[in-house]
């Protein structure tokens, strides 16, 4: 028997920053862990199969021999409904993916959809799959206003409606000006409607924002200059549409942050290039003058060149975050996880679980 626990959270909650860490720091204890991703969401295929970004980070970084459609057998599109087979074949699926990972583990991490509540139409939610494995739920939320303490409220009632159960809440990204206040008053709020608090993780940049490489990779862009600087996160998005005497002061206020802009504008890019950006992208394939590569590569400034127009991009940058890849950029993102995992998450109260749960499997094999 293996020993399953559901990580699963709200939208861009970083749980699968979480299961990495929980990943790892359960393999130095000795365990042998896997991870199962049942529903994914993927809008990119490779060889013609649709593909969860999570999934196929966590085969290459974690080194998973279980194929893909195994790790994640159900990867939705943005529209699905209407595509899934009926309830009893999508669960059969999942149960028999979950069968075959399952096999000489000792732990199965099972990060849960974008939601907790997704598929909730074919009996594939959070709360079901909870009941059905007998896997107790870790769920990872966003922020740190009153709101989140209620959201995580609200779910815990939800899950345990289909007899699953919860075994505690990690709060993550919290800025650190109200870390105390996290403490001192959302806590307790949990804790008087029994749910437990798994930990309280600090905001880390570098978890939450995109790398340059992050948005060469999801623009598909071309990159003119300053690769070697792929690693500057990007803290913002700034399109260049003001003069070159008015650019300076809100560029300078806009540090680290991305210009947007087209690959005429000579005048403002050279003016960016003085200013400390993290990128510059030019849009519409409109290539820029020599003088501003030469000057560009002398700065060591990324400049990359992208077909769509201003406004495509920027609503493109927008749903771009800072999402872990397998990438030499996010190496330190990796290792990272690991050490928030171990600083900040109760993983004794995981271990001692599990240790209950081995005990009793071993008094009932009696």
């Amino acid at each position: 028997m293996v020993y399953p626990l559901i990580v699963c959270g709200t939208a861009f909650s970083g749980k699968t920053a979480i299961c990495l860490g929980l990943f790892q720091k359960l393999q130095e204890m000795g365990l042998r862990v896997g991870y199962f991703k049942p529903i994914g969401v993927g809008l990119k295929t490779i060889e013609e199969h649709r593909v969860d970004p999570d999934a196929l980070l966590m085969k290459e970084i974690m080194a998973l021999k279980e194929p893909l459609e195994v790790i994640t057998p159900i990867v939705l599109g943005r529209w699905y409904l209407d595509l899934l087979s009926e309830p009893p074949l999508l669960f059969e699926k999942i149960m028999g993916a979950y069968k075959e990972l399952s096999e000489g583990k000792d732990i199965v991490l099972i990060e849960g959809p974008p939601k907790p509540e997704t598929l909730t139409c074919r009996q594939c939610d959070v709360s079901n799959l909870s009941r059905e494995l007998g896997a107790k739920v870790i769920l990872v939320v966003k922020g740190s206003g009153d709101e989140v303490a209620e959201e995580a409220i609200l779910y815990k009632h939800f899950i345990e409606a289909s007899g699953g159960e919860l075994m505690g809440v990690i709060f993550n990204f919290v800025p650190r000006q109200v870390i105390e206040r996290v403490k001192g008053v959302l806590l307790p709020a949990l804790n008087r409607c029994n749910a437990a608090s798994m930990g309280v993780v600090p905001d880390r940049r570098e978890l939450s924002l995109p790398t340059v490489e992050d948005v060469v990779t999801e623009l598909n862009a071309e990159v003119l200059t300053g690769r070697e600087h792929f690693d500057r996160l990007v803290e913002g998005v700034l399109v260049g549409a003001m003069t070159p005497e008015s650019a300076l002061n809100w560029l300078r206020r806009s540090a680290g942050s991305a210009l947007v802009t087209g690959g005429d504008r000579t005048d403002l890019i050279l003016t960016a290039l003085e200013a400390d950006m993290s990128v510059i992208i030019l849009t519409g394939n409109l290539y820029p003058a020599l003088s501003v590569l030469t000057r560009a590569k002398e700065k060591g400034m990324p400049i990359i060149l992208v077909p769509q127009d201003t406004y495509t991009t920027v609503r493109h940058l927008e749903e771009i975050s800072g999402r872990i890849t397998a990438s030499l950029s996010s190496q330190k993102k990796i290792r990272l996880t690991r050490e928030i995992v171990g600083e900040h998450v109760d993983l004794k109260r995981i271990m001692d679980d599990y240790t209950k749960w081995k005990q009793g499997e071993a008094a009932s094999g009696a």
